[in-house]
C-alpha cells in the first residue's frame, strides 16, 4: 500500500516542479524525497516524472494519477478532521437537543452566549436521542443533549456521556384549574391525559412510572411536541405530566398552571460528545452557561458540574 509520506512527496513535487522546492515545503531533505519518489514509482510500476535541467515535469501517467493522489490526500485530511477535531469552526456552534431543553433553557442560554460572542453562528438540530447520537457520530454536530436512558452511564456507543442536569416532572393543567397540594399518579387515574407520542425519552419515562405503580397509562390525546401539549392543556382537553425544565415560565396569562407531581423520578439529561475531540471554546462556554441557567430555573432539580479532567 502507498504510504502517506510518499504520496505527499509525489503531490508536492508535481505542484512545485522540483525536488528541492518540495523538500523546502515539506521540511525534509532532498535525498529522502528522491528515495520516497523512487520507491513509489517502483511500487506502482510507472515513471511519474521526466527529469530535466530546469526541474521535473509529469509524464502522461503522472498527469493521470496526480488528481487521484490529491483526492486521496484531501480524504486523509478530512478523516483526521472528523476523527480528532470539532466539526464547528471558531465562530460556529453546532448543538443537538430535544424538545424539552429547546423550549426555554437553550434559547435563554444562547441569548447570554451571543451577548458575549455576537459574531457566533448557531446551528441547532432538534430530534430524538437516537437521531442526535447518530448525528454526533457522523460529525454533524459537536455536542448532543439527550435525556432518559441515553443520559445514563459514561459511555454510549463509542460516545462519552456526562450528566448535565435532572428535571423534576410536574403536572400541567388548564389555567382555570386551581388545586391545592401536589398531584399524584393515582389521582390521574380517571383524568384525561395529554401526552407526547410514543418514541420520546420523556414518554418512556412516564410510562415506566405508571407501570411501576401498577397503573394503566392511557392518554386521551397524543401530540408530537411539548408546545402542542401546552396548547391542548390550555384548551381544556386534559392535564399533562411534563418535564419542569420545559415550562419554567408558566405563570398568569399563560393559559396553563403547574403543580408538583409525586411518584415520578426526575428525568436525567446529559451531554454526549465524541471522545478525544476537544470542544470549541464556544461549545464549552455554552455548556457552562447552560448549567448556570438550569440551576437558577425553578423545579429543574440537581445540576451536575463538569467532571474532573
Amino acid at each position: 500500500m502507498t504510504d502517506l509520506p510518499a504520496l505527499e512527496t509525489f503531490v508536492a513535487i508535481a505542484r512545485l516542479g522540483s525536488v528541492m522546492r518540495a523538500a523546502d515545503r515539506l521540511g525534509r531533505t532532498q535525498p529522502s524525497l528522491s528515495a520516497r519518489l523512487g520507491a513509489l514509482e517502483e511500487a506502482w510500476g510507472v515513471r511519474l516524472f521526466r527529469r530535466h535541467a530546469r526541474g521535473m515535469s509529469l509524464t502522461p501517467e503522472g498527469t493521470r494519477l496526480l488528481p487521484v493522489a490529491e483526492a486521496a490526500l484531501r480524504g486523509i485530511v478530512e478523516l483526521d478532521r472528523a476523527a480528532g477535531v470539532p466539526i464547528s469552526g471558531r465562530d460556529e456552534l453546532r448543538v443537538g437537543a430535544g424538545d424539552a431543553l429547546g423550549r426555554e433553557l437553550i434559547p435563554r442560554t444562547m441569548t447570554r452566549l451571543l451577548r458575549e460572542e455576537p459574531s457566533l453562528s448557531v446551528r441547532l438540530l432538534e430530534g430524538s436521542a437516537s437521531r442526535l447520537l447518530d448525528a454526533l457520530r457522523n460529525a454533524e454536530i459537536d455536542i448532543a443533549l439527550v435525556a432518559g436512558a441515553a443520559a445514563a452511564g459514561t459511555e454510549r456507543g463509542g460516545l462519552a456521556v456526562e450528566r448535565l442536569l435532572e428535571s423534576a416532572v410536574v403536572l400541567l393543567a388548564p389555567g382555570s384549574e386551581r388545586r391545592a397540594g401536589a398531584a399524584t399518579l393515582e389521582g390521574l387515574r380517571d383524568r384525561r391525559l395529554v401526552a407526547l407520542q410514543r418514541g420520546s425519552a420523556f414518554r418512556r419515562h412516564i410510562e415506566e412510572a405508571f407501570e411501576a405503580r401498577g397503573l394503566p397509562f392511557r392518554p386521551a390525546v397524543e401530540v408530537g411536541n411539548l408546545s402542542l401539549v401546552r396548547r391542548f392543556v390550555a384548551a381544556g382537553l386534559g392535564v399533562a405530566p411534563v418535564p419542569a425544565v420545559a415550562f419554567g415560565g408558566v405563570g398568569p396569562g399563560s393559559g396553563v398552571s403547574r403543580r408538583a407531581l409525586r411518584g415520578v423520578a426526575p428525568l436525567p439529561y446529559a451531554v454526549a460528545r465524541r471522545p478525544g475531540v476537544p470542544l470549541t471554546s464556544s461549545a464549552a462556554r455554552f455548556l457552562d452557561l447552560l448549567r448556570v441557567i438550569a440551576g437558577r430555573a425553578a423545579g429543574t432539580g440537581r445540576v451536575a458540574g463538569p467532571r474532573p479532567g
